[in-house]
């Protein structure tokens, strides 16, 4: 069974999320890169958080964000799925575009928060696609500074296709709008706003100091990767040949079975004190649940708990 996962009411997440079967879904074109980037903005104005950094690649993403309420599930759920139907609608496709399950890795401390940053901006260049990680074409804030608000346009294709125009139709009456059944519409606005806010780590440093502290590391962390290329005589892949590859295709085959870190941190002892509280909370909650199937609906569920809280209601100790 998997172990439930802790929601805290405020929570700084390391997020990877794949397409599903790991084929190309997000290859970034110029309509999909609009595309994935007006959900990523509209989900966020939607919700109270804060992005950090963000990569769509080919075939995942990764997004490192703060959640300033227990929202990470309801966000990624309305996030994907807005994005699969807005790629659906661009190929006249159907079904999901992302694998079910998505890895969150919470990190322990400051200097983790900041590698896990690094790690996102040069997923391109780690993957041999681009030399530079500002060159990647796709969705990512390598391009970004700190406080920077990035206004996005709503596609006019796709999802969002102007409809063509039709003969009047008969006059019918018409619906009152405040009937129970067309309250609480979403209406997708024609803009929408992606901020870049700061991780909360190095506050002796200033926004733009912080943001060149990151893209210093970054650019080390490019240099390796191109020695590491140029020592076995490998070039990158580019740009314009990372675009012409069919949505559908499949890379090679990955291992899928290996570790699933929930937890990161620069010290040992912090990591396994991590894994200690999320152990205890495993153990709290399920003499919980138990409770609760027995009868008991009164019994409190342990700070954390998200999904007896969001579907049944149930009651939870205070959020830290």
């Amino acid at each position: 069974m998997t172990p439930p996962r802790v929601i805290h009411e405020e929570q700084t997440a390391f997020i990877t999320c794949r397409a599903v079967g790991c084929s190309f879904r997000f290859v970034p074109t110029e309509k999909v890169t609009e595309t994935l980037l007006f959900v990523l903005a509209y989900t966020c104005s939607k919700f109270d958080v804060s992005v950090h950094e963000v990569v769509y690649m080919s075939n995942h993403f990764h997004l490192l964000m703060t959640a300033h309420a227990k929202c990470i599930p309801d966000f990624m759920e309305q996030l994907n799925s807005l994005a699969s139907r807005a790629l659906n609608a661009l190929r006249g496709t159907s079904g999901t575009n992302f694998e079910k399950n998505y890895g969150l890795v919470e990190p322990q401390d400051g200097e983790k928060l900041l590698k896990h940053a690094v790690y996102t901006l040069t997923n391109p260049c780690a993957s041999d696609l681009v030399t530079e990680a500002r060159l990647w074409k796709g969705v990512t804030t390598a391009r970004m500074r700190y406080g920077e608000e990035l206004v996005v346009q709503k596609p006019r294709y796709g999802l969002w296709k102007p409809k063509e125009k039709q003969r009047p139709a008969k006059k019918r009456k018409r619906r009152d709008a405040r009937t129970p059944s067309l309250r609480g519409r979403s209406i997708i606005p024609e803009t929408a706003t992606l901020r870049l806010v700061r991780p909360r780590v190095r506050l002796d440093l200033s926004d733009d100091e912080l943001r060149d502290l990151v893209l210093e590391r970054v650019a080390a962390w490019e240099d390796d990767f191109e020695a590491v290329r140029a020592k076995a005589g490998k070039k990158v892949l580019s740009m314009r040949n990372v675009k012409a590859q069919h949505w559908a295709t499949m890379p090679g085959a990955e291992d899928l079975f290996g570790v699933n870190p929930t937890v990161s941190a620069t010290s040992a002892d912090t990591r396994v004190e991590a894994l200690r509280r999320k152990k205890a909370f495993e153990q709290a909650y399920a003499a919980a649940k138990e409770r609760w199937l027995g009868g008991d609906k009164d019994v409190e569920f342990p700070g954390g708990t998200w999904l007896m809280w969001r579907r049944y209601k149930a009651q939870c100790a205070c959020y830290s």
